[in-house]
């Protein structure tokens, strides 16, 4: 399992940090805290971009 940073998540969805702590503290994105850190499962993240993906039909 590999876990992503803040920084990595960020540049995953070219966006802000901002943006990602706003989704961690609503819950809308999947996360670990470790040690006070934020980090996310990879594989976690990806479903999680499926799952939010809109199909052109």
């Amino acid at each position: 399992m590999k876990l992503l940073t803040i920084d990595d998540v960020a540049e995953l969805f070219k966006t802000s940090k901002s943006t990602i702590y706003r989704w961690v503290h609503k819950r809308e994105i999947p996360f670990v805290k470790l040690g006070g850190k934020l980090r996310f499962n990879e594989e976690d993240i990806q479903n999680f971009i499926k799952q939010n993906s809109v199909s052109i039909s």
